[in-house]
């Protein structure tokens, strides 16, 4: 997998996560435990840092980026979909970035939140927890109902035991 150092910044990954050989990680990324790194995933800390927390799952083609001297945090449990875009945000434990989502400077989603895929979090918008955000400029549309929330903490656990399938059952062919 392409893992590169910039200048004294090497990215550490956990032996227990999963990165796919068509992500790129640059600088001082962090991956830990049962965490799935799908292909195209390109995480860019030459600058500032990223942290990506237990059993996450960034999908394919996300961009992770950080302004100098900042960082990106993604907390424990997250579903990072398809195609997004975070750069210099924090992403509580639990929460769901729906596919196509952009996050901009300083966005915050509380523990438990959910972004409407194709949405655009602006900088320095808050996502209170157990709410759902979206559209372009997203807004604040309602509480995650039961179902979402049990929905978003079955895709966690899926992605989890997909890292170690992964692990253990892909090869290139």
């Amino acid at each position: 997998m392409p893992i590169y150092a910039f200048e004294d910044k090497i990215p550490a990954v956990s032996p227990d996560a999963y990165v796919h050989p068509d992500a790129v990680l640059i600088g001082d990324v962090t991956v830990e435990k049962d965490c799935f790194i799908a292909p195209g995933v390109v995480i860019r800390a030459d600058i500032g840092s990223v942290m990506i927390r237990e059993g996450t799952s960034v999908q394919d083609n996300v961009i992770i980026h950080v302004e100098a001297g900042s960082k990106v945090v993604v907390e424990k449990g997250v579903l990072v979909g398809h195609g997004a875009v975070l750069h210099d945000v924090h992403i509580g434990s639990g929460c769901v970035i729906g596919m196509s989502a952009i996050l901009l400077h300083d966005a915050v989603c509380e523990e438990g939140a959910f972004v409407g895929a194709g949405s655009l979090v602006p900088s320095r918008m808050r996502i209170p927890s157990g709410k759902l955000a979206a559209g372009n400029p997203a807004k604040i549309i309602r509480d995650i109902t039961p179902e979402q929330a049990e929905l978003m903490a079955g895709g966690v656990q899926l992605y989890v035991e997909l890292a170690d399938k992964y692990k253990k059952g892909m090869r290139k062919i």
